[in-house]
């Protein structure tokens, strides 16, 4: 009798260990796409972050730079007035000779 119950368990057994497996597949799945998403969202924040401290450092230069020119007693109109100014070339006149 013992050796009948063995025999009609092992389809059962074999059953469930397919249902336990296509679940831990499916769970694998699920936790890999989970991971995905976990990731590109990181990604995501990342990138904020660094273009928050970009602009950040960018506004930090420019009142660096203001407050330097203001100490050297510059302003926006002196620093205009440094800047080489390129006058364009006159055509050569041509003449007649006499």
């Amino acid at each position: 009798m013992n050796h009948y119950w063995k025999k009609s368990l092992t389809p059962v057994a074999l059953g469930v260990a397919l249902i336990a497996l296509a679940g831990c597949d499916a769970a694998e799945q699920s936790a890999q796409k989970l991971a995905e998403e976990a990731k590109k969202e990181a990604q995501a924040l990342i990138s904020d972050s660094v273009g928050e401290v970009v602009d950040e450092v960018n506004r930090q230069v420019d009142s660096l730079q203001e407050s330097t020119n203001r100490a050297l007693g510059k302003d926006d109109k002196e620093q205009d007035a440094e800047a080489p100014q390129v006058e364009p070339e006159k055509p050569m006149e041509q003449g007649v000779e006499t």
